[in-house]
């Protein structure tokens, strides 16, 4: 049997300690290597800040490993391990939602220049295109990719819309016997195939055609021209052809850690006769050296003995089907398990990708069997529960103080390994941010996962000087709301609009990116943009069982261009259906640009099947001729048009029709939502969303920053509100707000006096919001600024330095003295 290691929870902030002095860094280097550059400068400096440091350790094996577990595996997040000293780091396997919790729990990323994928599916590589463009911001200069075959394949797919021009990707392919090395370790690749019947393979070599898109989606960034939508419109995709292949191999890893050289006794040294001075750092670094005197120290002789690195491994066995290779492969982890010769060579960890179903098979059962009781097995998989995103559940408790229908408490909870069966015994759970030291001074030593603490949470609201008054005036003005609901039930009011992801970019800790659900009846709803992570995102606000309800009344996608942060969480989506519903899967509508099928047909045939799984239904042929379908009437919906918006090539907003059940309105009452997608102020989007119940807008910039805004192709808060009241929206949901605004847009001073005008109301994710609630929303700023009074006050200070900022520019450029703004505004009181 193998011993059960169980890691207990608490969030860790220090990870470790080191008395080294190689180990210190200057600070400032670090802000370097670790912040968001601003421009292309700021990254080419933090690349030669990052080579520079990678020569210094490049020869000296670390003191303390450490093995994080950033994704656990559970229903809707990624299983990922970091494994990191104090300037190496390397990633196993990547699924969508790594970067989100790698930002979350502050791992740095600047570092991280090899990642290990042990498969080639969506659920192990999603998130390789999101945790790309965050390394290259943090100054990483190449990254290398190991794994299976195909994986330089994604990135070559995907360079339309994830632009790695400042870092390079290399994917090498390799077989079981080759080794990687370096100096904190060395890394066996483990080759398992699995077994396939030639009928199957007859179908790999057909040929597919697909259309190229040559499409540049930054190419306003760079201010150059972007293609003029008549020019988009008569474009023809030229064709191509790719082979079919299937996934055939996966890749097992046999880590074991460089020996760390024993430490230098100086009493031996004085016995040898070595004086103070550099002699000494040499021999504690390994080298032989000669003395004044002719005679030579052996770096053996004065330190004491080398402590022997251990090993552990990654495993990932998809299914029965690879099980006669794996066992063929036994001789290959014989000398870890336990016939190891020396103790050290017994594998400390094995990290097991697998499925929970494959895990319980007699056979992997057995190659369990042969470590020896010291082996600890760690289960990344479905039977861990929680998925480690803290701080989406902090401020949900936080927001459902407001109210607790629009922000229900999230459907997750903490890991209950008292409910274990008793045959998952054999290896042990985890969650999200487990710490392990794998080379500690004194045998392993045990940190802390993450995990929920709500009375914590709301304790942090009951010291902020004002938001119990805030809250208080807030509930006031509820009351007759409150009394509404009380005869209506909410579960039966349909439209419901359910907010994903309102972040822009990039998710950050309470922002996910685009997507948002609406309910349009009992059976069916529509997803308005797929951003990475929205599987997740349903599962934690729904429910895992619910989830699987959801997910199954999902019956058209809607993607509105094809910037990452919009469609990457489609994979996911549509392989997620496929495992929960099987054949009985209904392929989705999917409305896209139509160059979204470049990606999408070229992922099906060089990676895993989706073809089945979506009719692809062109947005530009919905320009002129709305579309109807007897499916769309069949959700409640009685039609969808599109029109052209100004971002990038190819983009479109959207507006559908369809009728009010249960709620105060009368049923069957027509409903209309627009949704701009990404976009400027556009006219078109007037013209398509004219007499709008609702307006679902990006408001990405806050006012002052309307020049950057304009560069970006996006819109600031006041454009859009504007928007709304041009086009005679009933109400206006504001969304995809830059990452800069985390938990609170900021308003214009005259704004944030007089409040946000009756028709208008701010998205946060896991926000649900029923047309009854719509006119209650524009009265919930005072308490949001009350609840996230630090962040507002932040922000604040931000602009006072945007302020001067600008104010020094114009009075160089001027030549004149004026006075800043900040003392202007003291000369006045």
């Amino acid at each position: 049997m193998y011993s059960v290691f169980r890691l207990v929870n608490p969030y860790v902030v220090s990870h470790y300690s080191i008395s080294r002095r190689w180990y210190s860094i200057n600070e400032k280097l670090r802000k370097v290597l670790n912040k968001m550059p601003l421009d292309p400068k700021h990254i080419a400096e933090a690349q030669k800040q990052r080579l520079k440091l990678k020569q210094k350790v490049a020869k000296i094996s670390p003191g303390i490993v450490n093995l994080q577990v950033l994704g656990c595996g559970s229903p809707g997040t990624p299983a990922s391990v970091y494994l990191f000293t104090d300037q190496t780091r390397y990633l196993f396997n990547c699924g969508e939602g790594t970067q989100r919790l790698a930002y979350e729990h502050k791992t740095k990323l600047s570092c991280l220049e090899n990642i290990f994928m042990t498969r080639t599916s969506w659920d192990r590589i999603g998130g390789l295109p999101g945790i790309c463009l965050t390394m290259q911001d943090v100054g990483v200069p190449e990254v290398s990719l190991h794994g299976p075959p195909g994986l330089g394949e994604l990135f070559k797919a995907m360079r339309r819309f994830v632009i790695l021009k400042d870092m390079k990707v290399e994917a090498a392919e390799y077989g079981t016997g080759d080794v990687y090395e370096d100096h904190v370790m060395t890394l066996r690749y483990v080759v398992i195939s699995r077994e396939t019947e030639n009928s199957s393979k007859e179908g790999d070599e057909q040929e597919q055609d697909a259309p190229v898109d040559d499409t540049d989606y930054y190419s306003y960034e760079r201010r150059k021209d972007s293609v003029s939508s008549k020019e988009e419109s008569n474009q023809k995709p030229q064709g191509t052809k790719w082979i079919k292949r299937e996934e055939e191999s996966v890749m097992a890893y046999i880590c074991k850690l460089k020996p760390r050289q024993g430490q230098l006794s100086l009493e031996k040294c004085v016995e040898q006769g070595v004086p103070a001075g550099p002699l000494l750092g040499q021999l504690k670094n390994g080298h032989d050296v000669t003395l004044p005197d002719g005679r030579v120290v052996r770096s053996c002789d004065v330190r004491a003995p080398d402590d022997p690195g251990p090993v552990f491994i990654f495993l990932d066995i998809p299914s029965e089907e690879y099980f006669k290779d794996f066992q063929q492969k036994a001789n290959v982890f014989a000398p870890y398990q336990q016939g190891a010769t020396e103790n050290s060579d017994h594998a400390m960890f094995v990290i097991h990708f697998s499925p929970l179903n494959v895990m319980r098979c007699p056979e992997y059962k057995q190659f369990m069997d042969r470590f020896s009781a010291s082996t600890r097995h760690i289960a990344l998989n479905e039977v861990n529960s929680f998925s480690g995103y803290v701080a989406a559940h902090r401020i949900q408790y936080h927001l459902n103080q407001l109210d607790e229908q629009i922000f229900p408490i999230l459907k997750e909870e903490n890991n209950d390994y008292s409910q274990a069966p008793a045959e998952d015994g054999h290896f042990v759970r985890s969650s999200s941010l487990s710490y392990l030291h794998i080379r500690p001074s004194k045998g392993i030593e045990r940190t802390l996962e993450a995990s929920l603490n709500p009375s914590e949470y709301l304790g942090e609201l009951d010291v902020l000087p004002d938001f119990k008054s805030t809250l208080e005036d807030w509930k006031r003005q509820q009351e007759k709301h409150d009394e509404q609901r009380v005869r209506t039930n909410r579960e039966n009011q349909f439209p419901r609009l359910v907010f994903l992801g309102t972040g822009s970019s990039i998710p950050n800790k309470t922002r996910n990116v685009s997507a948002t659900l609406i309910l349009t009846n009992p059976q069916s709803s529509i997803l308005l943009d797929c951003g990475e992570g929205t599987v997740g995102q349903i599962v934690r606000f729904f429910g895992k069982t619910q989830a699987e309800t959801v997910l199954r009344s999902l019956k058209v996608v809607y993607i509105s261009h094809l910037h990452a942060d919009h469609h990457l969480g489609l994979i996911g989506l549509l392989q997620t259906r496929r495992k929960l519903f099987g054949d009985s899967c209904e392929p989705l509508l999917l409305l896209a640009p139509e160059q979204i099928s470049y990606w999408l047909r070229l992922y099906d045939c060089r990676f895993e099947s989706i073809h089945k799984d979506y009719v692809l239904i062109k947005n530009a042929d919905m320009l002129e001729n709305p579309f109807k379908d007897e499916r769309l009437l069949e959700m409640g919906i009685t039609e969808v048009a599109t029109c052209r918006v100004r971002h990038c090539p190819h983009s479109f907003g959207v507006a559908l029709k369809t009728v009010a059940l249960g709620s105060s309105h009368t049923d069957d009452e027509n409903v209309k939502i627009t949704y701009s997608g990404d976009t400027m102020p556009c006219e078109s989007l007037i013209e398509l969303g004219r007499g709008s119940t609702v307006l679902i807008h990006e408001a990405t910039m806050e006012d002052e920053l309307v020049a950057e805004a304009r560069l970006k192709m996006h819109s600031t808060l006041s454009q859009a509100i504007e928007q709304g009241r041009k086009m005679g929206a009933r109400y206006t949901l504001l969304t995809h707000f830059s990452q800069r605004y985390a938990k609170i847009p900021r308003l214009r001073p005259d704004q944030q006096r007089e409040g946000l005008g009756a028709d208008l109301g701010i998205a946060f994710d896991n926000m649900e919001v029923t047309l009854d609630d719509l006119p209650t929303l524009c009265n919930m700023y005072p308490a949001l600024k009350a609840m996230f009074i630090s962040h507002f006050e932040e922000m604040e200070q931000k602009a006072v330095k945007r302020g001067n900022k600008k104010m020094r520019l114009e009075v160089a450029r001027n030549g004149s003295k004026e006075s800043s703004p900040t003392r202007v505004a003291s000369e006045k009181k």
